[in-house]
């Protein structure tokens, strides 16, 4: 699986199953209040 992360977007590429396990992996990392302009500026 690929993750592509740009100052503008982020672009996650594979089966269900493993965009299912970034997106939990994100919010355990951020918390579920993150918004994803925080998310890109702390991974810069």
């Amino acid at each position: 699986m690929n993750s592509y992360l740009t100052p503008q977007s982020v672009h996650v590429v594979g089966q269900a199953r493993q965009v299912q396990l970034i997106l939990r992996q994100w919010v355990r990392e951020w918390g579920p209040d993150a918004k994803l302009i925080d998310m890109l500026a702390g991974r810069k």
